[in-house]
């Protein structure tokens, strides 16, 4: 068994797993579930979870494995993008069907170029219809085309040049003996007809493998693009990618392999796209990571199988439960039905039980036995995790994720004077009448000193939903009775509930979030 020292307990990010460097541990470490399974399913368009459930985890590892036969290509959006995006809308002011067209011309550009700079994917005499294409795109950006959003949406840019080069192209190769004209002024006109020359390649190809494009990033909003703006471009992306889902990849006719796109979005986000029949594209077309477990279950669940690989990697010999040998510690019990409750139990307390939010608290764990000098001991320091310095240091960490969640909505501004409200209670557990008593507090502190009025305070009502949502406290029914109810946001959310809304009523109170203590001058956890 490794010291604390020695072990190599990976990243928070799963992006850190795409490199070279790093994929043969994320391979050791990597638990297939049948989340995987579920999301390699031809049907399977949008794959969703909070932050830190696995989204990217999942991309990475189907871009790294060639895994039952799929491919996968994962590209990232990057505020780089979403400013292009933004200047293009204003110059043109463009509507919604102007970005789904956008939006088709990209990805069917991103999918044509994957797939033909991989030969086993595609038969070499199946090559020829999107060749011709992709010459013209060559020509366009001089040979130094990379199958990038930021690269491709230099096509939007010049519309007429990049339609005239494929019209060109298909002109010498026989296959168009019409004569067209282009303008840059007919733009819709111009990105029609270049989607429409992918379109009618793809529909001819041959695919010996399934080819997946996954679009991470689509949860990170640059401060400077307006939220409105905002979901307009995520809203085409969608439009788009169900449209060339359902509409052109699945009458491929006779290939082996199959096309399609994932979005990866967190509930909150696909709920602000207001999708037509979201319901039912929640039901038969997405994946949603559901990491919950209970104290009585947790040892069968698949958040404690992925902790465990982690403690297991390049251990050898593993026979037995190391998570047990590295966690002896116990606590006194939360319930008459066991004796004590275990380190495990108590990392789900003060977590959202997400596979991210374990890891964290192991690499801060290791990261202050380090400091204390303690890198040969063989068990995690049960002094530490109650130290100061470990509770200070998590709570940040929490509250940083609550942070990355709202500014989805709201400027760093907002989000500072959000925090304000926690000022006004000397206790964790509150009533809905002392927290209307502490938004109204909280209500003239904003208009006094906001320089924009939030909409988070336009309504207590509102306002409690978000804390909820943000998963900052918990509703509890009945508290102190033996039917006593625990409501948490992220544990009742679920492909048929993905807004659970906040319990209101004479029965009901509220707690803060553990995880917060420390941050909202609670005390300890």
């Amino acid at each position: 068994m490794k010291k604390i020292g020695e072990l190599n307990l990976g990243f928070s990010d799963a992006q850190n797993y795409a490199r070279r460097d790093n994929k043969k541990m994320f391979n050791d470490i990597f638990v297939k579930n049948y989340f995987l399974e579920k999301i390699i399913n031809p049907n399977t368009y949008f794959l969703i979870g909070e932050k830190g459930t696995g989204k990217t985890a999942y991309s990475v590892y189907l871009k790294n494995n060639n895994y039952k036969e799929n491919k996968t290509i994962l590209t990232y959006i990057s505020a780089t993008d979403y400013d292009k995006f933004y200047n293009i809308k204003k110059q043109k002011n463009l509507e919604l069907t102007d970005f789904v067209g956008i939006w088709k011309v990209i990805l069917l550009l991103l999918l044509s170029k994957s797939i033909t700079d991989d030969d086993k994917v595609l038969s070499l005499f199946n090559k020829s219809n999107i060749d011709d294409l992709l010459r013209a795109i060559d020509e366009y950006y001089m040979n130094a085309f990379t199958p990038e959003i930021i690269t491709a949406l230099k096509i939007v840019d010049e519309t007429e040049l990049a339609a005239k080069l494929i019209c060109k192209y298909s002109e010498v190769s026989g296959k168009n003996d019409t004569k067209l004209e282009f303008s840059e002024t007919r733009f819709q006109m111009n990105l029609f007809y270049i989607e429409k020359q992918f379109s009618d390649a793809i529909k001819r190809l041959k695919l010996s493998r399934n080819v997946n494009l996954f679009i991470d990033g689509i949860d990170i909003r640059p401060n400077v693009i307006p939220y409105d703006d905002y979901i307009q471009c995520i809203r085409g992306l969608a439009d788009a990618c169900w449209a060339l889902n359902t509409e052109l990849f699945q009458n491929v006719k006779d290939s082996k392999g199959h096309l399609k796109i994932v979005l990866l979005l967190r509930p909150d986000i696909f709920s602000a796209l207001n999708l037509q029949n979201a319901t039912n594209k929640l039901r038969d077309n997405a994946v949603f990571l559901d990491w919950r477990t209970t104290y009585k279950e947790y040892k069968t669940s698949n958040l404690y199988k992925v902790s465990r690989r982690i403690l297991e990697y390049q251990q050898e010999n593993v026979e037995e439960d190391l998570w047990e040998k590295y966690f002896l510690w116990t606590f006194p019990t939360t319930s008459s039905s066991r004796e004590y409750d275990t380190a495990f139990m108590d990392f789900l307390r003060i977590s959202l039980s997400r596979p991210r939010d374990i890891i964290v608290i192991l690499q801060l764990l290791q990261e202050f036995m380090l400091r204390a000098g303690q890198s040969e001991e063989m068990v995690f320091s049960k002094d530490i995790y109650q130290s100061d310095d470990f509770q200070n240091a998590y709570s940040e960490y929490f509250m940083s994720s609550i942070k990355d969640q709202l500014s989805f909505y709201y400027s760093v501004e907002d989000f500072n004077h959000f925090k304000k409200f926690f000022d006004y209670f000397k206790d964790s557990d509150f009533s809905y009448e002392e927290y209307v008593d502490v938004y109204d507090k909280f209500t003239e502190y904003i208009l006094t000193n906001a320089k924009e009025i939030p909409e988070f305070v336009d309504d207590p009502t509102k306002f409690l939903q978000l804390l909820y949502d943000s998963n900052v406290i918990a509703a509890i029914e009945n508290y102190g009775e033996p039917n006593a109810y625990y409501h948490f946001s992220y544990r009742e959310k679920s492909l048929s509930n993905i807004e659970p809304k906040v319990p209101i009523d004479e029965n009901v109170s509220y707690r803060f979030h553990y995880g917060l203590y420390k941050k909202a001058k609670f005390g300890r956890f």
